[in-house]
């Protein structure tokens, strides 16, 4: 029997119901895991008495193997994995100890005959080289002629380079035949086996948001934006396709869970004051809090039961802020971000009225951005006449062209991301032309615009850009006439035809789009997308190419004025006096399991706000926060590290997060266990403007060889 169904929880049944007798009997398989499982039994009666009790079961074997090994490996490794084998049995047993690979190259030999004493064991170690990218299978056996064991276990293989994606998108509108072609060129040095295209065709605006939320939803961070930046555009996107009577929602997309999960980290995330920053510990910031208001209760209006006193401590909040209209550090908020905060206020259970007079009698200072708050706020409390007035100023000031049109606007510096918000204010401006005056010529041309402009394929820029364009493609959706095409569709990938399709209103209304994936060694270095659609409607085609490098050295490189290096360093503890100390040394000598290192990362460059850094971490290494009893987290007495506003430690990678880098220089550095024996690549760390990608840098790679501790 091979063991490799291995979990953490064995058997969960909510509802069991006992016979006449007061008895039921529950049947469960175990995993493979050799532990001691516990389990927890709870009753309650039809009068409501109550009970729990638990037991325990021991699943064993009295001969086993464990393989210990890395959670991951780097393309071009090489790691020593080592195979321990416990007898138990009541004698001496002759056993044969073998590994094989799949995926990977064995460097010894696969198979050892030794004997072990009872109740002994024996450590046998194997060099195993993985020089491509995938999965690494091993299968390894302890056979003897009483009881035998084998364990199969995976490990993924990372790409040694840069993670990197391609994207552009096409619009396909009049009410005759069309075609349009675009080539997709793959580096030379990509990653053979690290390479996925996704090609999607949507004909209508339902479809395309599908595509977007999958991103949203699979973002591997979540500080609070790209926690609103998930939660606000799946409620939005569920409520309105319940609201547009023709279409439908797929129920792969788990709406309530996804919901729920939203709402707990928010909840989690609220400051004691009642509003929230971009994580859990930093200063309450207007915007963020205003945003996260907006969406709780657009999901209460959608019908998802929310905690009425956090949105009464919101709203005291950010009643306050408007009031002093100055952040808690004294910052004065500029105009888009108070428009904002009154539409938000507005919104969730009104506002004083003053506020609003005060934001139209000063629109003239406005942005599109926040020009279009103030149509939607004006729409808000009715007053109609000066709602139409000023979505006749946000037609006005469109920068169009016969085919499409969006909104220029700069937010002024105050503790934003970004001046420049294009995506955002022509969402913005959507949004308002659907409520306020929904037949505006511009209004199609805008959502266009918005479509079309989806930098990455199948979503935009950032998580705030794909959220607020949702939020105004979704009040499009009400108004518009895309549900109702009547033409055949024809897409190809590579001179292959890959979609062949007669699309009507019932692909439109149901959310419907197509989508072809391509992986690996299918990419070819040059792919040629080409989409016909022959008869009146709308087709938006979207290829997405994400890619790793896969040169055997990376060279750093910057843009943008923001530079970042990365050097290891041994970490060394003095405990010769009454309080233990640390100091950091140059990585000379021999590096063996159970040293302790430091990865130290330094940012150089100008001011930039809400920077992301992730650092790929060597596979034969663990992040640790403490060593010796020593926290390692911040900045101490001894100057450890810069602060940060939060850190994450993942199976393959940290990742540091700034809400502001105030220029000049700063070091972060974090501790790391050096656990398994190998030669380990190490790809490059990186550091991008979270809001604006396409400022980034990355260090060099690298490399390290960890031996056998002595």
């Amino acid at each position: 029997m091979v063991r490799k169904l291995f979990k953490d929880t064995a058997f969960w049944q909510p509802a069991v119901i006992t016979g006449a007798d007061g008895k039921a009997v529950v049947k469960v398989d175990l995993p493979d895991n050799l532990t001691t499982w516990r389990a927890t039994a709870r009753a309650v009666t039809s009068d409501t008495r109550v009970g729990v009790t638990t037991s325990k079961v021991v699943e064993r074997k009295d001969v086993i193997l464990r393989l210990a090994m890395p959670r991951f490996l780097t393309a071009g490794d090489t790691v020593t994995i080592s195979g321990i084998a416990h007898n138990y049995l009541n004698a001496d047993k002759t056993t044969q100890i073998s590994l094989s690979v799949n995926g990977a190259q064995m460097l010894d030999a696969a198979t050892q005959t030794v004997t072990i004493p009872k109740n002994g064991e024996h450590r046998i170690n194997w060099r195993v080289s993985a020089p491509q990218t995938g999965d690494l299978t091993l299968l390894g056996k302890a056979l003897t002629d009483t009881e035998s064991d084998a364990v199969e276990l995976s490990i993924p293989v990372v790409p040694r380079g840069l993670k990197q994606t391609y994207g552009q998108s096409v619009t396909l509108s009049g009410d005759g035949d069309e075609e349009k072609t675009f080539t997709i060129n793959l580096p030379a040095g990509a990653d053979p086996r690290g390479r996925t295209l996704r090609v999607e065709a949507a004909p209508s605006v339902a479809s395309t948001l599908f595509g977007a939320l999958d991103y949203l939803t699979s973002y591997p961070y979540g500080c609070t934006e790209q926690t609103m930046s998930s939660f606000l555009p799946t409620v939005i996107v569920a409520n309105t396709l319940k609201e547009v009577e023709q279409a439908s929602i797929r129920d792969t997309n788990n709406i309530s869970r996804k919901v729920k999960k939203g709402l707990d980290r928010l909840y989690k995330f609220q400051h004691e004051d009642g509003g929230w920053g971009w994580w859990r510990d930093d200063a309450t910031d207007p915007f963020m809090t205003a945003y996260v208001l907006d969406g709780l209760f657009l999901a209460s209006k959608a019908g998802y039961e929310i905690d009425d006193a956090r949105v009464v401590k919101a709203r005291e909040k950010l009643g306050g802020l408007i009031i002093s209209n100055k952040t808690d550090d004294g910052k004065e908020i500029d105009a888009e971000t108070r428009a904002f905060m009154i539409y938000s206020l507005n919104e969730s259970n009104g506002i004083d009225a003053r506020y609003v007079e005060e934001l139209f009698n000063n629109r003239g200072r406005l942005q599109p951005y926040g020009r279009a708050l103030l149509a939607l706020t004006l729409k808000q409390r009715g007053d109609m006449n000066r709602a139409r007035a000023v979505a006749t100023e946000i037609e006005r000031t469109a920068s169009q062209t016969g085919f499409d049109a969006h909104w220029e606007s700069k937010r002024k510096p105050m503790i934003d991301f970004t001046e420049e918000n294009n995506t955002e204010a022509t969402a913005l401006s959507v949004k308002a032309l659907a409520q306020v005056s929904p037949q505006s010529p511009v209004l199609p041309k805008a959502a266009r615009w918005l479509v079309a402009n989806r930098r990455n394929g199948y979503y935009w820029q950032s998580t705030k850009q794909t959220a607020f364009a949702i939020y105004g493609l979704t009040d499009y959706l009400k108004v518009s006439q895309e549900l109702t095409p009547d033409y055949a569709l024809e897409v190809y990938v590579g001179g292959e035809q890959v979609v062949a399709q007669q699309v009507t209103s019932a692909e439109a209304k149901g959310g419907k789009n197509f989508t072809v994936t391509r992986k690996d060694q299918q990419v070819g270095g040059a792919t040629q997308v080409r989409v016909v659609k022959r008869g009146p409607g709308v087709v938006y085609l979207s290829a997405s190419l994400s890619f790793a490098t896969t040169e055997e050295t990376t060279a750093p490189q910057s843009t943008s004025g923001i530079k970042i290096t990365r050097e290891y360093l041994r970490l060394v503890l003095d405990d010769s006096g009454d309080k233990l100390k640390w100091r950091t040394e140059a990585l000379g000598g021999e590096l063996r399991s159970g040293d302790t290192i430091v990865s130290r990362l330094t940012i150089e460059g100008g001011a930039a706000p809400y920077l992301l850094i992730e650092d790929p971490i060597p596979a034969g290494c663990e992040q640790v926060e403490q060593v010796g009893g020593l926290n390692l987290n911040y900045s101490t007495e001894g100057g450890w590290t810069n602060w940060y506003s939060n850190r994450e430690f993942r199976d393959e990678r940290t990742a540091i997060f700034l809400n502001q880098f105030w220029g000049g220089k700063a070091v972060f550095q974090y501790a790391m266990r050096v656990q398994e024996p190998g030669e380990f690549r190490v790809a490059p760390a990186r550091v991008e403007l979270m809001y604006q990608p396409s400022v980034q840098s990355n260090t060099a790679s690298g490399k390290l060889t960890i031996l056998d501790r002595k």
